[in-house]
């Protein structure tokens, strides 16, 4: 983070958010044309991610709502994303402003699945509106193209037929699918071969056929302009003649259009045969609920599928094989830290989940709400809800209970700083692993964040009243700052300094980075303008 008179600073590469996934529904991937980037959804945003290099990201997030699919047209120079309040914007992906081309509220409740015809003219969506669960429309005019009425309760699924006669394909949770024909469009007839909701329907590259899958287990083959069944992918190690013993979430045809790959809640991922039908390839993954397979896409580049967990899967398809895990967070991150030697970053979330090379499982007395340790000593102190934790080498040694409500704590040397509720931080003597209390800094609001600067001669405390506060530890805990330092227009919810003890780098509900100058304490911050609420910092090494 450190940085001269003048620096300014710059992404240098994103670790994207994983897949928002939801229990009992598909998650539907997009891919671009040319099959570098897979497109998924998490919060308001829309992330585009290259396949083979994952810290090359482009985020859009515009939306106002959470985001529920987005897909990028044939053409490559445009995305329609949907969001959970009926809307698709439509932005350009060439440029990284993503500037916006238009806006339409296509039915009142949630865009489940986008699909662009093949001259990147025509726009369908679907999902959970009142008045009726589908729309197409000109994607220049929002002009209706159509009417996707036929099917009696949400729709999960839509696809173009990608050549003339064209057709529109839609999987329904009244257990059916159904085909449009169309331009204008106008429901043909449905298809009662499955016995609970349909997930996905998918055409062919080629669009002489279609498959749909269902929570039933089932994947069915029709033929591509009128609808006729053509066959079932069976696996015969299923009882019941089905192709997975769960509900299929996800399906997705090979570049070729002579494969298809199936994602199951099953806990596996299978590779079919279109030719003879047949199962060519299993792929298990675990036995835990997390395991489930909910959402799978098949590009010239990639074959990847999506975990209930967000954890992304990259296969070899001619093996059968996972080449690679994309881990990450599809929740909120809470904190994290760099290793001592700047090689590892540790990133903790809202599901209590930890990204890190080695970990180990410890029953607390009560909920943990921060941590820090020390590479010397092998300390670790934790903050829980009414107790101060010390781990020695990753034993507990020390449990004092508190009569505060700690909120953050931070180590250095044999001091210890605890954030309260009680508006307070609160200072620690360590002698060995005991500790006893010396004396407490006063603040007008809950503390949020303290840190011990690199070289231990500073603290830096930030609280929910906009306020952060640096203080001198050599000098009996003095603030040092020539002004109030409350530039941030809400709560701070995090702090780091840099590793020349100078600077200091704070986030807040606001979505600003703040970079204040303990030489300069008296002028004007740097401001970074955020698009989210800044909930951790950190300073790492140059590169």
């Amino acid at each position: 983070m450190s940085a001269g008179d003048g620096s300014e600073y710059s992404k240098c590469r994103v670790f994207a958010s994983l897949p928002q996934t939801k229990r009992g529904f598909p998650t539907v991937l997009g891919t671009s044309p040319n099959g570098q980037k897979i497109i998924y959804c998490n919060g308001n945003s829309v992330f585009i991610v290259d396949v083979e290099n994952i810290t090359d990201v482009d985020i859009y997030t515009e939306h106002s709502v959470p985001t529920t699919v987005a897909k990028m047209s044939p053409s490559g120079f445009y995305i329609a994303s949907g969001d959970s309040a009926g809307n698709v914007r439509i932005w350009d992906t060439t440029q990284s402003t993503h500037i916006l081309k238009a806006t339409y509220q296509v039915f009142s409740g949630s865009v489940r699945d986008i699909a662009w015809n093949d001259d990147s003219k025509r726009i369908a969506a679907v999902g959970e509106g009142r008045e009726r669960f589908g729309h197409v429309f000109l994607f220049d005019t929002g002009t209706s193209n159509g009417n996707l009425s036929g099917q009696s309760r949400p729709m999960s699924s839509i696809d173009f037929r990608p050549a003339r006669p064209y057709r529109l394909i839609s999987g329904s949770e009244d257990n059916t699918v159904a085909i449009f024909e169309g331009p204008p469009f106008k429901f043909k007839t449905t298809f009662h071969e499955h016995t609970r909701f349909v997930h996905v329907t998918k055409y062919n590259p080629d669009g002489s056929l279609f498959a749909s899958a269902s929570a039933d287990g089932k994947v069915v083959l029709f033929e591509g302009v009128e609808g006729a069944k053509v066959a079932e992918l069976v696996d015969p190690s299923v009882k019941g003649e089905a192709a997975h013993t769960g509900s299929v979430f996800g399906l997705a045809w090979s570049p070729c259009g002579k494969k298809i790959a199936t994602a199951s809640a099953d806990k596996t991922v299978k590779i079919w045969g279109v030719d003879d039908k047949t199962l060519e390839k299993t792929i298990h993954f675990g036995d835990a609920v997390e395991d489930q397979q909910v959402g799978i896409v098949w590009s010239s580049k990639a074959l990847v599928s999506v975990s209930l967990t967000g954890f992304l899967s990259f296969f070899d398809p001619s093996a059968g094989e996972v080449t690679r895990v994309l881990h990450g967070h599809n929740k909120g991150i809470t904190t994290l830290a760099l290793s001592e030697c700047k090689q590892w970053l540790f990133t903790s979330d809202f599901e209590g989940h930890i990204n890190s090379p080695r970990s180990t499982s410890v029953k607390l007395p009560s909920q943990p709400l921060d941590l820090a340790s020390a590479q010397e000593g092998g300390l670790t102190i934790v903050a829980c809800y009414k107790n101060v934790l010390v781990f020695k080498d990753e034993q507990l040694s020390t449990d004092l209970s508190v009569s505060f409500s700690p909120s953050c704590v931070a180590l250095s040397g044999n001091k210890v700083a605890v954030g309260g509720q009680d508006s307070k931080v609160h200072i620690f003597t360590l002698s060995g692993t005991k500790l006893s209390e010396e004396k407490t800094l006063p603040h007008s609001s809950p503390i949020t964040k303290v840190a011990f600067s690199p070289n231990g001669e500073y603290l830096v405390a930030t609280d929910s009243g906009r306020k952060v506060v640096p203080y001198s530890v050599n000098d009996g805990y003095k603030t040092i700052a020539e002004k109030e330092w409350t530039f941030h227009t809400a709560k701070v919810n995090c702090v780091a300094w840099s590793s020349d003890n100078r600077h200091i780098a704070t986030g807040g509900l606001d979505t600003n980075v703040i970079v204040w100058d303990l030489q300069r304490s008296g002028e004007h911050p740097i401001i970074i303008r955020g698009v989210a609420i800044v909930l951790t910092v950190m300073d790492t090494p140059a590169t």
